[in-house]
Order: structure tokens, then C-alpha cells, then sequence
């Protein structure tokens, strides 16, 4: 993670770069987005070179409407 610092206000936003990384408490989160949608890994904070903690993942074709089915 950069050493550079960020604060964020509890607002909405948007991802330009493809990943981001975030810490939350005693977390170290981070958000990637990939060609089939986008993934969240969670470590304990300054432990990202261990497997993560948690993950999650969603792909884009979850958010598919109806419509752009048709």
C-alpha cells in the first residue's frame, strides 16, 4: 500500500483505476476490478502478504438488467 494517506468521507465514489486499496479499522481492504467483474479481499492490516482473511466476489453479469438481455 502507498504511504501516501487519503481521507475519505463517507460518500460515493468511483474506482478509475481498476483496484484500490483501503483501511478500514484494523483491515487492509482491497477492491479489484477484473474482466468478469470485481473482487474484495480482506486482510488484517500490514498481514497482505498472508492469504486474506476474507473474500468476496460478484460478476458483472449480476448486474445485468432484464432489458440488456433482450
Amino acid at each position: 500500500m502507498s504511504e501516501e494517506n487519503l481521507n475519505l468521507a463517507d460518500n460515493d465514489y468511483v474506482l478509475t483505476e481498476g483496484s484500490a486499496w483501503f483501511t478500514v479499522k484494523k483491515f487492509a481492504v482491497r477492491v479489484h476490478a477484473t474482466d468478469e467483474g470485481v473482487i474484495v479481499d480482506i486482510w488484517r492490516d500490514g498481514m497482505a502478504d498472508d492469504a486474506p482473511i476474507a473474500s468476496t466476489y460478484a460478476f458483472d453479469s449480476e448486474c445485468t438488467d432484464e432489458e440488456d438481455k433482450a
